[in-house]
């Protein structure tokens, strides 16, 4: 663990039938930048806890919730427990991301930088990702004058600390101001999936919080089953979820137009993105009929606001208990 006692990283990964491997290169990626690490495990079939005590790996805390309960209560469960420990920040961390060997450092020292401005009151802060499979980063969210923008990094950039607003954060490498959590609380256990980091993300900037992007942090990530890439509008890689990803997608989208504050022009941004799922996966994708079938009752469900982790044998939608930190 690191040596650093300035302030408390705890580390929260969220594991759902993990690749073993994989996940063993993220926790000793994790171990040298974060002080503790809790693996929150939704029901995996795997014996994770014999898998943890074969790898002996110090102050790494197993907790297996024993069914699967969504990522947004996973994560909720672990950020109790970083503060019960009395960690100062939260890192969260998806099974497949490996962050970069500077990646936490990066972070604190960008949010540290914004945090001791006067006025400023930021909440969190995010990574660049890179896709292991194309090598291609990502972008961050911003608004301009109200309107959704990407901003990519395309410029070397000499200052090692600098951060740029956004307007929402994957939840996957986002490092968390705990005490400033208190204000905002966690994560909406209904969601279940999908979303679930970008309703945080509008609730927190609703309540004056600043989200950050820190270019200079880095960290592979694995968005989505598979890739394609397709030309709409120009080039652009899209990642293929299962149909059950469709339905949380598309219900909690509009869950969100009722749950959270946003701008007209951003309810028009996520509208655009349904629409262009729906003609890019229901006219080229495998499995175009059940894809139908998952939209059309998200759509339902999302209109009437019903939320949960969905059967998708009877159509009906179990609530997740909540925890202390669901708003």
């Amino acid at each position: 663990m690191r040596q650093s006692n300035t302030y408390s990283v705890a580390a929260v990964v969220v594991t759902f039938q993990p690749d073993l491997e994989v996940l063993g290169l993220l926790i000793d990626a994790l171990v040298a930048q974060v002080d503790s690490i809790i693996v929150v495990d939704n029901g995996s079939h795997e014996d994770l806890e014999a898998w943890h005590n074969q790898r002996k790996t110090p102050a790494v805390k197993s907790l297996l919730l024993g069914e699967n309960k969504g990522i947004a209560a996973a994560h909720n469960v672990g950020i109790l427990w970083a503060q019960n420990k009395g960690a100062d920040f939260a890192l969260l961390m998806d099974q497949d991301s490996i962050p970069a060997p500077d990646m936490v450092e990066k972070l604190l020292s960008a949010f540290l930088a914004v945090k001791n401005k006067c006025g400023a009151q930021p909440l969190a802060a995010g990574p660049i990702c890179i896709d292991t499979r194309s090598n291609k980063r990502s972008f961050f969210v911003t608004e301009q004058y109200g309107f959704p923008w990407r901003w990519r990094d395309d410029t070397p950039l000499e200052n090692e600390n600098f951060s740029i607003e956004v307007s929402a954060l994957i939840s996957s490498g986002t490092l968390i101001d705990l005490q400033a959590l208190q204000a905002v609380g966690g994560m909406r256990s209904n969601y279940f999936i999908d979303h679930v980091d970008t309703e945080w993300c509008f609730r927190a900037r609703a309540k004056g919080y600043v989200l950050l992007g820190v270019p200079k942090a880095l960290m592979k990530h694995t968005l989505g089953d598979k890739i394609a890439n397709i030309w709409f509008f120009g080039w652009r890689h899209v990642a293929y979820h299962s149909p059950l990803r469709d339905y949380y997608m598309f219900r909690n989208t509009l869950l969100m137009f009722h749950d959270v504050k946003m701008s007209f022009f951003m309810r028009l941004y996520l509208l655009w993105r349904l629409l262009k799922f729906i003609v890019y996966f229901l006219l080229f994708a495998p499995q175009r009929l059940q894809r139908f079938n998952r939209m059309t009752l998200a759509i339902y469900h999302g209109v009437r606001g019903i939320s949960g982790k969905i059967d998708l044998k009877t159509g009906q939608c179990a609530q997740i208990p909540k925890s202390d930190l669901d708003p």
